[in-house]
């Protein structure tokens, strides 16, 4: 199935954020579509400041550290790993728990599978996982509240802080943007990166979940090492130099295969690495 433009050109954004440059025959082959379609799309990313092209390919003018997309744009990206990741997630999550859902595309996946289960208590920063949540029965939903982040739809700002610093739950779940296993976890935002800092603190377990395309990124603001994480969700594409030492530094590793059929929540323990048993670190 051919990718949508918008979808196209953030692929292209994304490329860009990661290797700086690109060829014209590499987004042909990676996009799956003709050579006019990636002119066209070039122009277009051109126009608005994003890259300049070059005789056979394209170079970014923007940084890679504060790429920022939509959250339409990030909702579509890898929509397939996300709900693999979201399958494996919500094996972890307990009736009767209290949890901390991040304002992520990849954790949302995860809200859409929890709309049937039982005394769940979930408190999130994300306006689309309260309605999301709110068609449930069972899981009691509490808002931070904060600034509105409108293209991430992402609640932050000193009402979300001050919400964040008087609560503690028995797991957060997280998204990650970025993610390098020496430099640690970091996202385009300042105030994001705050948020994130304090959903790890308030945790007993922390749950994080990222695709292959989040590894090997740098982001402008820097959220902690990847010891702040007792769990990492990713797919069965990431390469493995950067699980390696993620497991060596004591990360509990679980590997979604996208071949696997989505049948709901199981006790099947396909895909995992173990690294250690899910206590708190902290």
């Amino acid at each position: 199935m051919s990718l949508l433009a918008e979808e196209r050109r953030f692929r292209i954004r994304e490329i860009l954020s990661r290797e700086r440059s690109v060829t014209a025959s590499e987004l042909i082959r990676t996009l799956g579509v003709t050579a006019a379609t990636i002119r066209r799309d070039l122009a277009v990313l051109e126009q608005e400041g994003v890259l300049e092209r070059s005789h056979g390919g394209a170079v970014s003018r923007t940084s890679s550290t504060n790429f920022q997309p939509s959250y339409e744009a990030l909702g579509r990206s890898n929509r397939a790993q996300k709900q693999a990741i979201a399958r494996e997630a919500e094996r972890l999550i307990l009736d009767g728990e209290t949890i901390f859902l991040e304002a992520s595309t990849t954790v949302f996946e995860l809200a859409r599978r929890l709309l049937r289960r039982n005394r769940l208590n979930v408190i999130t920063n994300s306006p689309p996982i309260v309605d999301e949540l709110q068609r449930s029965q069972h899981v009691s939903v509490i808002s931070t509240g904060g600034e509105l982040q409108k293209d991430a739809f992402y609640l932050s700002g000193v009402w979300a802080q001050r919400a964040l610093s008087e609560i503690r739950v028995d797991k957060a779940v997280l998204g990650v943007s970025a993610i390098d296993p020496a430099y640690g976890i970091s996202t385009a935002s300042q105030a994001e990166a705050q948020i994130k800092k304090m959903i790890l603190k308030s945790a007993r377990v922390s749950i994080a979940l990222a695709d292959h395309s989040k590894f090997g990124n740098q982001g402008f603001a820097y959220v902690g090492p990847v010891t702040d994480i007792d769990i990492l969700v990713t797919d069965s594409l990431t390469d493995p130099q950067y699980l390696r030492p993620l497991r060596e530094a004591g990360v509990e590793l679980i590997l979604a295969d996208l071949r696997t059929p989505d049948s709901g929540s199981d006790d099947t323990e396909h895909g995992k690495v173990r690294g250690r048993s899910g206590g708190n670190k902290r």
